[in-house]
């Protein structure tokens, strides 16, 4: 084997000529892309699970037992104009 052929980038793809390679190679640019970016949606929404899951700790440590213990402050009824 020549030197230029043995560093020569090589695709095994028997029957595909080289416009047919290349959309081959961009579906799996495609792919990858699209790979990649739900990883990164994934890794986002695991971090905003996360997020919510330490809100609920903090709830129910808090002494939140499910029953209506949220801070009461009255509101004026509002008078009534007719006369």
């Amino acid at each position: 084997m020549s030197k230029s052929t043995e560093h020569a980038p090589h695709f095994f793809n028997p029957g595909l000529n080289p416009e047919q390679l290349e959309h081959w190679l961009n579906q799996q640019k495609l792919h990858v892309a699209s790979y990649n970016r739900l990883v990164k949606e994934k890794a986002a929404l695991e971090e905003r699970l996360k997020e919510v899951n330490d809100s609920i700790v903090r709830f129910s440590n808090s002494g939140f037992e499910g029953t209506v213990s949220f801070p009461y402050s009255p509101i004026p009824a509002p008078e009534n104009h007719q006369k």
